[in-house]
């Protein structure tokens, strides 16, 4: 099942109005320049690797390069407070099922696609492991020539554990983009104490409020709701706790009603605990996603799901790019 912060950032980097300033901050300016974005488009998330075997991105767009050519940006967030040496094979053997989706969707194409993998990595150390597969490999022991022959590959790591607070500031990020990611990368430390907490909210206050002023204008409220579930779902402070702290260090008055209508429906959820009661969170977040028509497909087929098939359309929900993505097997 998906983590809380998988879902976060899934629903707003998913979203090209977002992702577009983060991977243009994020890849080197020489491959960030050579691309169209005005072409960024969300593929599925799940991809087939070998025999068919479901391999699932937490983004996937295509772009066009100045020259025309298709690149596919595979974008990975890393949300590890202990990451792996060998993190660079388990990106390998996810572009390849990138790459074996496109052989099986385009059987006579005479090339592979071009994938930029890019890790975005929120965390309270820094990225662990090496972006090169070959520091896998005990390379000084071998001669050149053998060397030639050995694998290479390399992602792009946008490690945001070594960006300062003033310099994530500085990235020309979207307000909901700027507010998703200091709500991975900074709270999280500040999430087990009622004052740092507090100090948290302080420090990012009016990211948070311009935020949840766009959301009230109708852009982004499905993704602003997630924020704040968030900060309730990955916090080791009692709930009351949160709200109350959260009411009393927001001054802005759209902030304070996004708060109060959260945890009133938590509540309600907590209270009716039922199947039904997720049955029809689902219908409703499905109208706001794909419209009203695709809530009424969607109907028979929630109603007749038990509570792990209606927990896994749930995360689904969260990264499909399409109402069909939601019921694909």
């Amino acid at each position: 099942m998906a983590q809380p912060h998988d879902h976060l950032f899934q629903l707003a980097f998913g979203d090209p109005v977002h992702a577009v300033p983060l991977l243009r901050s994020g890849l080197p300016a020489e491959v960030a320049a050579a691309l169209d974005w005005r072409t960024l488009t969300r593929l599925s998330a799940t991809q087939r690797g070998r025999r068919g075997r479901r391999v699932v991105c937490d983004v996937l767009f295509s772009v066009r390069s100045l020259r025309g050519r298709e690149v596919l940006i595979y974008v990975v967030l890393e949300h590890k407070s202990k990451g792996s040496r060998f993190d660079s094979l388990q990106m390998l053997e996810q572009v390849v099922g990138v790459m074996r989706t496109h052989r099986r969707l385009h059987p006579k194409a005479q090339f592979l696609p071009v994938v930029l993998p890019i890790v975005v990595h929120a965390g309270p150390r820094p990225f662990p492991g090496p972006t090169s597969l070959r520091e896998l490999f005990d390379v000084a022991s071998l001669s050149p020539e053998v060397l030639r022959y050995v694998p290479s590959f390399e992602f792009v790591l946008d490690d945001l554990s070594s960006s300062p607070p003033e310099h994530l500031r500085g990235r020309a990020l979207s307000v909901l983009g700027l507010c998703v990611l200091s709500t991975l990368q900074h709270l999280p430390a500040a999430a087990r104490d009622e004052g740092a907490l507090a100090a948290w909210l302080d420090a990012w206050r009016d990211v948070q409020e311009r935020a949840a002023d766009l959301a009230d204008a109708g852009s982004a409220r499905d993704l602003y709701d997630a924020v704040v579930d968030y900060i309730f779902e990955t916090s080791d402070l009692p709930h009351p706790v949160v709200h109350r702290v959260m009411q009393a260090r927001l001054t802005g008055e759209t902030m304070k009603k996004f708060v109060s209508t959260r945890t009133q429906i938590r509540n309600e959820g907590k209270a009716e605990g039922s199947v039904e009661g997720r049955v029809e969170l689902l219908l409703r977040l499905v109208a706001r996603r794909f419209g009203a028509d695709a809530a009424r497909d969607a109907e028979p087929r929630l109603r007749d799901a038990d509570a792990a098939q209606l927990d896994l359309l749930g995360d689904r929900l969260l990264d499909a790019s399409s109402f069909d993505d939601l019921f694909d097997a």
